[in-house]
């Protein structure tokens, strides 16, 4: 007989979202699909087309790229980097809010793009 606990588990590990899913919930720019008779899993965004076996590496993929693509466009500004359950930025200019923390790309896009100010006195050396 299974507990209650056991059940809530079981259907907590049905409920995570394909990596399909996530592509589609967290990188809406990019477009999915899967090749003509079951060949590589695709991720296209405007002239960018990245492939993949497994929808998990096309996941790994479109974020390798995402990741590439907000330290280009904004490098001068913010230090982009990521963590298993975060997109994180750092400020490399004075004046505005220090570091920045979102669960999606474009997420933390948008608030790069308009970061709050820095509130606390600057740090005493």
């Amino acid at each position: 007989m299974m507990t209650d606990q056991r059940v809530e588990e079981q259907v907590a590990r049905r409920a995570r979202p394909s990596a399909i899913e996530v592509i589609a919930a967290d990188f809406p720019a990019w477009q999915t699909s899967r090749e003509p008779h079951a060949g590589p899993w695709c991720a296209t965004r405007g002239n960018t087309r990245l492939t993949a076996d497994t929808p998990a590496g096309l996941l790994v993929r479109v974020e390798e790229q995402e990741l590439a693509r907000l330290q280009a466009d904004h490098g001068q500004q913010w230090r982009v980097w990521r963590t298993p359950n975060y997109w994180m930025a750092t400020a490399r200019v004075p004046g505005v809010e220090p570091t920045l923390m979102e669960p999606t790309p474009g997420a933390l896009e948008a608030k790069m793009l308009d970061p709050g100010p820095h509130i606390a006195p600057p740090y005493p050396r």
